[in-house]
């Protein structure tokens, strides 16, 4: 019986195509992680982006309303909520609205009696002031929950004879960043009086995969009454 010996080529042909074969799959394996790695990194950059500018927005209506600040501020609840008097509004009956006083007509008077200063606008008139409060109110009263380091911050204001409102200025605010010891998380929204400014500290991070964002900013005050002693 004749006896049939394996061909060098057909083998070396097998083992080619086995070497090849692995690389193969190595290669592809390789490029569906990279592929998986830039697609979060790009969800991330998204997320990213999405609370900067959140975050920014917040911040402008927050210090659009304390730049309006007449009086000096009173800290509440811990850092975090304000309250400030503010000039120019008054509130109008028909409307059921705030009426904003254009801050260019304004014109600075002395009374003599008392020894103080107000504003009154082109025709004469006082112009009135209101009471604001600017409030990061967290979701829960639970420290045990999530929804107790994030919260909305509104904005109220109010006068002497019961008139009041209350807006929304930014939802869900609050972040899952420690704070320096570790051991606490950080306020969404805090609040801290400087004197001639008012530091605002705000923090975002809506997903702990996300990287954290904050602000920390000082608004000087428009207090007229200091500016005109």
């Amino acid at each position: 019986m004749e006896k049939i010996h394996p061909c060098k080529d057909q083998g070396s042909t097998l083992l080619e195509i086995l070497i090849a074969t692995i690389v193969f799959v190595i290669v592809i394996s390789l490029s569906l992680a990279v592929a998986a790695f830039f697609s979060r990194f790009g969800g991330e950059a998204d997320a990213d982006s999405s609370a900067q500018l959140d975050a920014h927005r917040a911040f402008s209506r927050i210090e659009s309303v304390l730049r309006q600040g007449w009086s000096d501020p009173t800290i509440l609840d811990d850092g975090d909520a304000l309250q400030v008097e503010v000039l120019g509004y008054s509130w109008n009956d028909q409307t059921t609205q705030w009426d904003r006083i254009d801050p260019a007509t304004w014109r600075r008077e002395y009374d003599l009696s008392v020894g103080e200063y107000f504003f009154v606008d082109s025709s004469g008139v006082e112009i009135p002031v209101a009471n604001c409060t600017v409030r990061w109110e967290r979701l829960s009263t639970d420290p045990t929950t999530e929804e107790y380091h994030f919260g909305d911050v509104s904005c109220s204001i109010w006068d002497e004879f019961g008139n009041s409102s209350s807006w929304l200025l930014a939802v869900a605010i609050g972040t899952h960043q420690l704070d320096e010891s570790g051991s606490e998380r950080l306020p969404g929204l805090s609040f801290d009086d400087q004197g001639q400014a008012i530091v605002v500290t705000l923090n975002l991070q809506r997903n702990p995969d996300e990287i954290p964002y904050s602000i920390r900013s000082r608004v000087k005050r428009r207090n007229y009454l200091a500016q005109a002693q």
